[in-house]
């Protein structure tokens, strides 16, 4: 009896369900681990693009991916769309607020690709692509229908959330496949698919405005979603991801020299395997500090998406990119305004401009665009970190000289100065997907860059929101839009962020071996500086029998001299060091050396 009852209650335990997952595990596990493994039938099929009727090249993925980027950067011209809106939604063009549409498609935009960054990355480039422009063109539609039946709220849905959604899966997954096809000029190749973003903004202001003025508000949504999706469609035929080997799975521990060089063989055969030894691959759930290097040719470190998302490095560059961006946005939707009211008919003098307001702001977009690609070009060469640094050093100098040249008027040296702030805007955007890629290896590109975009959704919505209320403040309490302090007084937090974004730069350890460098015990900041390791310590000064004629006393009385010595107060002194490549090089090779025999210990304890 007692057999038959402990029989059944060991089968009822059997048949259990298993324990549910929380809903905190599952998002943990989502943003712990990103990677495309593609089956040997769909790396075969990859080799031919456009249906299988052409064999892929880079160089397809890259102009497929600048006119999917031309496409997208329609919704930058949407500022054409405000006032024929709001007459005709709200039947006046000071109500109805059509410009918060542009503001949630941008918020939408950053955390969608947040959201959705490691589902883009461990999946096909294509399938990411035509579900984003299928739910841009969605959005298209249901603003055809807003218009037509005046509903501002279905507006911001259609416009601002769906098209923000479409927006940002397409953005992301466009750009991070265009920069893996190009390891050895990710910036270059990011920036060019990035300029297409900027480019569209610039086609499409003369396209919407040619079509209100000849079309319904409704069909020109049609009209332009449909000339978007057509496009898109055909282009997104040329992306696929690049073959096995094509990048180093991981991040190279070697020196730039043989890490270029190993780039270069890996490019020389696209279709061969990847020449970094598996060993040196970790698995994700072994810390990134065990790696065995010996008898290995060209190591890596694989670092997980969790491990790259934890890291303090990766949130330092968020704020740095955001410090970067806030001024360029703000300044391309309130350009033209701030020209009418210091230098036009809205100033103290009322006069022309010597230069149109639409102008300078095509100008402008062309700076944008020249940005995102020859900053990129750039830090191939000089250094992700070094480029980013000189962006923002010279956005500080822009700020603190465009209040000096609104108050002398000095029109030609406010534009220079604008144009010049605009191009380390763009540089910013152009050059981030490869510096993410850099540090935390291609396979985490996707995700950490979907992240980072949400520190542009609250730049373009915080400091549009900061901007503007500063102003109406100002204008509340009595003072004329001319007045230049309200734009002083916006340029000065706009110049504080910049600085801020500039010191979190220079605490970035942009490499893997900056990251892992051996910490000395009495560190307080190690610094990189024109390649070169900067540390400063807090050292302790031992006391020393100095002075004294120990040469003729007893034994016991060096003893005691030295006892009471040792309980002497001892000396802190602050101590800085500048390295050279040999000290550097010797303490990495030691420290490389013991992680792998914690590496080879952990795996294989019976050899030690």
């Amino acid at each position: 009896m007692q057999e038959s009852m402990l029989f059944s209650r060991i089968s009822l335990q059997g048949t259990r369900s298993p324990p549910k997952r929380k809903l905190t595990d599952a998002i943990l596990d989502y943003f712990s681990h990103a990677e495309y493994q593609p089956s040997l039938e769909q790396i075969e099929k990859d080799r031919f693009v456009f249906f299988g009727l052409i064999r892929s090249r880079p160089w397809m993925v890259v102009l497929a991916g600048i006119i999917i980027q031309f496409c997208y950067g329609s919704v930058y011209a949407w500022s054409i769309f405000n006032a024929p809106i709001n007459a005709s939604v709200a039947s006046s063009t000071k109500k109805g607020r059509a410009e918060i549409t542009f503001y949630i498609a941008l918020g939408v935009l950053g955390f969608t690709g947040a959201i959705f960054g490691p589902w883009i990355e461990s999946n096909h480039p294509r399938k990411s692509g035509i579900i984003g422009l299928v739910v841009f063109y969605a959005g298209h539609l249901t603003t055809a229908l807003a218009v037509e039946m005046k509903m501002i709220s279905l507006l911001y849905f259609g416009y601002g959330f769906v098209a923000g959604v479409g927006l940002g899966i397409g953005y992301v997954s466009t750009i991070d496949t265009v920069s893996k096809w190009w390891p050895r000029a990710r910036g270059a190749a990011a920036g060019c698919a990035v300029m297409g973003f900027g480019g569209g903004s610039l086609a499409f202001s003369a396209v919407n405005r040619w079509l209100i003025n000849n079309t319904d508000l409704p069909l020109v949504f049609l009209i332009l979603g449909s000339i978007n999706f057509g496009s898109m469609l055909v282009s997104v035929q040329f992306l696929c991801p690049p073959p096995p080997g094509h990048n180093v799975s991981g991040i190279p521990i070697v020196e730039k020299e043989n890490a270029n060089q190993s780039s270069a063989e890996s490019n020389k055969a696209p279709q061969g395997c990847c020449s970094v030894s598996g060993s040196a691959r970790l698995e994700s759930a072994q810390p990134i500090r065990y790696t065995d290097v010996i008898n290995v040719k060209k190591p890596v470190i694989y670092i997980s998406l969790a491990e790259a998302l934890h890291s303090r490095d990766y949130w330092l560059l968020y704020v740095s990119f955001l410090a970067n961006i806030v001024f360029g946005l703000v300044i391309l939707s309130n350009l033209p305004s701030i020209i009418n009211r210091m230098f036009g008919t809205e100033s103290k003098h009322p006069r022309d401009p010597p230069l149109p307001a639409y102008v300078a702001v095509s100008i402008e977009g062309g700076f944008n665009m020249a940005g995102r690609v020859l900053v990129g070009m750039v830090s191939d060469y000089a250094g992700r970190k070094t480029v980013f640094l000189m962006l923002l050093l010279t956005q500080m100098i822009t700020l603190v000289c465009i209040p000096i040249a609104i108050k002398t008027g000095s029109f030609w040296c406010f534009l220079m100065l604008v144009w010049t702030a605009t191009v380390c805007y763009g540089g910013g955007f152009g050059m981030i997907p490869a510096f993410l890629a850099d540090m935390y290896g291609i396979n985490n590109t996707s995700s950490c860059h979907g992240i980072i975009l949400t520190a542009w959704s609250i730049a373009s919505i915080g400091g549009g929101l900061a901007f503007t209320g500063i102003i109406n403040s100002f204008i509340s309490h009595g003072s004329s839009v001319s007045d230049p302090k309200m734009y002083t007084v916006n340029f000065l937090w706009m110049l504080a962020l910049v600085i801020v974004g500039f010191i979190c730069c220079l605490f970035v350890r942009s490499s893997i071996r900056d990251r892992l460098f051996p910490a000395h015990p009495d560190q307080i900041l190690r610094l990189r500086i024109f390649g070169r390791v900067f540390r400063i310590l807090w050292t302790t000064e031992e006391p020393s029998l100095a002075g004294e004629d120990c040469c003729g006393a007893s034994e016991s009385h060096i003893e005691n001299s030295t006892s009471s010595l040792r309980h002497k107060q001892r000396k802190r002194h602050l101590r800085f060091e500048l390295l050279d490549k040999e000290q550097e090089n010797a303490a990495w090779e030691e420290y490389l050396v013991l992680r792998a025999v914690q590496y080879r210990l952990m795996k294989e304890p019976h050899v030690y």
